[in-house]
């Protein structure tokens, strides 16, 4: 008996903030990345995924439509099928990020609260930076309990940070202002 290797579709999607690369299996999305290249995205793919990778950009139709709307400023909810992989606790975390609303914030440790591990504040913070699904499980959704913006992927680059003070602003949460808008609004008022 043959042992296949499991089919993990990709493609590119383009706007004008930058390419979305998107993989996904038969079961769900897998990873959604926004920045970086294609050359990046596929390394990191391989990393993290034994498969057969297949460049299939019309299996990404309804992911398009959703963020065409998303990019426009209307309000869009994510309901996809997901392939999650991580821990529990990192999916339950993921999980719990997907609920926040359109519009809405919420903070490391409500998060931990919400999926009854109200001490795991941090480590909710871990789980949240390796979220594989960015804006479809809408990390940058999360703040500090302070209104802060915390971190964005991975850390607390400088750039990182303006991609997710873009991404609010696109939700209607910040002012359209340059440099730190955030200090232009009580963002704990969207907590959920």
């Amino acid at each position: 008996m043959v042992n296949r290797l499991e089919r993990v579709y990709y493609a590119g999607l383009k706007y004008p903030i930058g390419t979305h690369w998107a993989a996904a299996t038969e079961k769900g999305l897998l990873h959604l990345s926004t920045s970086g290249t294609e050359r990046a995205f596929m390394e990191e793919l391989k990393r993290s995924v034994k498969g057969e990778l297949v460049h299939d950009p019309d299996r990404f139709q309804e992911l398009r439509r959703m963020l065409d709307d998303w990019h426009a400023g209307k309000p869009t909810s994510f309901d996809l099928p997901f392939d999650l992989r991580g821990t529990e606790f990192q999916i339950d975390v993921w999980r719990a990020i997907h609920a926040i609303p359109w519009g809405s914030l919420s903070s490391y440790g409500r998060l931990a609260r919400a999926i009854g591990r109200p001490r795991a504040a941090r480590a909710v913070g871990n789980a949240v930076g390796s979220n594989p699904i960015g804006i479809v499980i809408p990390c940058h959704r999360v703040i500090h309990s302070d209104g802060g913006l915390g971190g964005f992927g991975h850390g607390f680059d400088p750039r990182r940070l303006d991609v997710k003070r873009r991404y609010l602003m696109i939700e209607g949460i910040m002012p359209r202002v340059e440099n730190h808008p955030e200090r232009y609004v009580d963002l704990t008022k969207f907590f959920v």
